[in-house]
């Protein structure tokens, strides 16, 4: 699967790097990690990060969220200052969505990565992502 491919179809989950009997072996740990990559999305950023965390607790899912600047412009990232669960990468070599994928993959620490478009037109639906992330944890594919 190449990143074109991976940008074109978000919301989506895969194995992240954590082993998924994880669990079974009672370490605490992240289980889902959920990256956003952003080039200027606005106040969609911050709606979309705090349903998604709201949504996440109200399942009991353990998760870590990480945005990933892709050369935004906007001052969005400014608006997730003082959240704990997210952290916020900004670097001057991240310039476009793909890289940002990339280096938000390589920041996860969940036994699962999901990930969302918070730039695109419609807006982000949490379910549809922890739908993701209870057929990936089934075995089943992962992609809509």
């Amino acid at each position: 699967m190449t990143v074109a491919h991976l940008i074109a179809v978000p919301p989506f989950v895969v194995a992240g790097p954590a082993p998924r009997d994880f669990w079974s072996r009672g370490q605490a740990a992240v289980e889902f990690t959920v990256v956003i990559p952003f080039h200027s999305p606005g106040g969609a950023l911050r709606r979309t990060v705090d349903h998604l965390a709201e949504t996440l607790y109200a399942q009991n899912i353990s998760f870590e969220m990480i945005a990933v600047s892709g050369g935004s412009t906007d001052g969005s990232e400014q608006s997730l200052a003082g959240l704990p669960w997210i952290r916020v990468i900004t670097e001057a070599d991240v310039q476009d969505k793909g890289a940002a994928l990339q280096r938000g993959a390589a920041a996860a620490a969940g036994a699962w990565i999901g990930f969302v478009d918070v730039d695109g037109d419609a807006e982000v639906d949490p379910y549809e992502l922890i739908e993701c992330l209870h057929r990936a944890r089934e075995g089943e594919a992962v992609i809509v």
